[in-house]
């Protein structure tokens, strides 16, 4: 874990993510970043193009489909779980999601290089004021 001071649901929430395939952590950040419930300054748009094309490329249907989310039970149990959270421990799960993401090995060079490069993860908690 990235952060110190998480409470117990958000260290559940985490465990929870840990036990993802990769394709489900970044269908998982999706949808989160999509549906962020509190403001930022930092640009989150950057992370949802940049989970988009990776999720493009490990999913083939990806662009050609509707994706219906209500087949992914564990993912729709750890959005429920998160909505139960306060604002800060929202913000600290989803710098720790992200930062799980950038530690996952994707098994593939490419994704893995351009994910370290372009997942400003640590700037994110910065901007949140989080440390």
């Amino acid at each position: 874990m990235l952060l110190e001071s998480n409470t117990e649901k958000v260290k559940s929430l985490v465990d929870m993510v840990d036990n993802l395939k990769g394709i489900d952590k970044i269908r998982l950040a999706i949808q989160i970043l999509e549906n962020l419930y509190f403001s930022t300054e930092y640009d989150v748009d950057s992370f949802i193009k940049l989970l988009k094309e990776i999720l493009g490329q490990l999913d083939l249907d990806y662009n050609i489909t509707i994706t219906n989310f209500a087949k992914y039970k564990n993912l729709l149990f750890i959005s429920a779980k998160y909505m139960e959270l306060s604002l800060l421990e929202k913000q600290k799960f989803l710098v720790e999601m992200l930062f799980n993401i950038l530690e996952y090995d994707f098994k593939n060079q490419k994704i893995n290089t351009k994910i370290n490069k372009q997942l400003n993860v640590y700037d994110y908690c910065y901007s949140l004021k989080i440390l």
